[in-house]
């Protein structure tokens, strides 16, 4: 577990850079189905960064009027979610908290371009088509 915490930071930064790696090499080689699973996986980045900045403002919208809280800048709750998945100790968060939730999705993300890869190298190739024959027309006698 130290062994992860310790490499918890890199494994969070080199997965955009795989994802983004994985998404030219599937569109270079022109497999849509294994480029939409990594639109699925930013998709959920996407809501989970959207829920975030809706939770942020929500916060500051139901704090008391005399607190020296500031009203939050767009952008705040997405950077707070993506401090919370780069924190090691959100590894070891009480289980179903929001921390324990961002942080164990970077090895449910990895799993996911794991998955896609292998649907990727063991769908049908390019070049693999058999070319059928096509069927003769039989020439009309009058």
């Amino acid at each position: 577990m130290q062994l992860l915490l310790s490499a918890w930071p890199a494994l969070t930064w080199a997965l955009p850079a795989l994802v983004l790696l994985s998404a030219v090499v599937f569109l270079a080689k022109g497999n849509r189905s294994a480029f939409g699973h990594l639109l699925a996986l930013l998709a959920c980045f996407v809501i989970a960064a959207l829920l975030m900045e809706f939770f942020t403002f929500m916060a500051a919208r139901m704090a008391r009027a005399g607190s020296t809280q500031a009203d939050p800048v767009l952008g705040s709750g997405t950077r707070q979610l993506l401090a919370t998945i780069a924190n090691p100790r959100s590894l070891m968060a009480p289980p179903l908290s929001l921390p324990w939730v961002a942080a164990w999705s970077v090895p449910v993300a990895y799993l996911w371009l794991l998955v896609a890869w292998v649907l990727h190298l063991r769908g049908k190739r390019g070049g693999s088509k058999k070319a059928g024959k096509a069927p003769r027309k039989k020439a009309a006698r009058g």
